[in-house]
């Protein structure tokens, strides 16, 4: 390494001459190599600094003020190489770009990037191992991501079957005058009765659906419970809830078409006596 007073060459003898010569080209050779910059400063001169572990490569700015850093001087001045690279930082893709996965002759990939709008900023941990057959991604709403099992369907030429217990949750309903009942919601319901009431004709009714209605009498007792429109009932006729205080009746439903929903009951439902 070597560093020059200067780079203007004197009027001088042969041998003083070729030793300032020599000792310029040598800073020249060595990029002004050095712990400290190099004394008078030109823009865009360029400088080594080796104060620093690996040194680094410094070029003057042009106001001739300061030093703007290019890289530290190590494989490829610390530059990501095409062939592969090891990052020690964050790296951050830009207005939604695309992480890219080439296919084996690199004609086509996969891409990951971020949703259009990012709330806030959002770092999921990727689990340390590999999950077992047929498990799958979850997330424990902080982030951090594992594998686990879920029910699996398996088609076949009749439907799904399933291997395992399916449990449906059952919704309370709002108890109101007329008891409303979105079919989306739910497939089981119950309500508890305050007064007389009306079922009311469901919404987003999907032919094919079923599942039960539980009807509970409160303390009191006494209360009626009518039907919409859409109800249908065996002989026309429709159930009367058990009147008794606390007494539960058991509504089953069926949706046929053009939203009509057949009812089934069971009207005193209660543990043996």
């Amino acid at each position: 390494m070597a560093q020059a007073t200067d780079y203007s060459l004197a009027n001088q003898s042969g041998s003083a001459f070729r030793t300032e010569l020599n000792s310029i080209l040598a800073a020249i050779q060595t990029l002004n190599s050095g712990s400290t910059a190099p004394s008078n400063l030109v823009a865009d001169q360029v400088w080594i600094d080796r104060s620093t572990t690996p040194a680094t490569l410094k070029i003057r700015n042009a106001s001739n003020d300061g030093f703007i850093t290019l890289g530290t001087v190590s494989t490829n001045f610390g530059l990501v190489s095409a062939s592969g690279a090891t990052f020690t930082g964050d790296i951050t893709l830009n207005a939604q770009a695309d992480v890219r996965f080439a296919d084996s002759d690199s004609s086509n990939y996969i891409a990951l990037q971020a949703p259009a709008t990012v709330a806030s900023n959002v770092t999921f941990t990727l689990p340390s191992a590999d999950g077992t057959a047929n498990q799958a991604l979850k997330t424990d709403a902080s982030g951090n991501l594992g594998f686990a099992s879920f029910l699996l369907a398996t088609e076949t030429s009749n439907g799904q079957v399933v291997t395992g217990g399916v449990r449906g949750a059952i919704t309370t309903l709002t108890d109101a005058a007329t008891i409303a009942v979105d079919m989306d919601a739910n497939n089981n319901f119950k309500v508890t009765l305050a007064g007389d009431r009306t079922l009311g004709n469901p919404t987003n009714v999907v032919e094919g659906q079923t599942g039960f209605i539980e009807v509970h009498q409160d303390g009191s007792g006494g209360r009626t419970l009518a039907y919409s429109a859409n109800y249908r009932f065996v002989g026309g006729t429709p159930p009367t809830v058990n009147s008794t205080a606390n007494a539960v009746s058991v509504l089953g439903y069926a949706v046929m078409a053009d939203e009509k929903i057949m009812i089934t009951s069971h009207l005193d439902v209660k543990a043996q006596s």
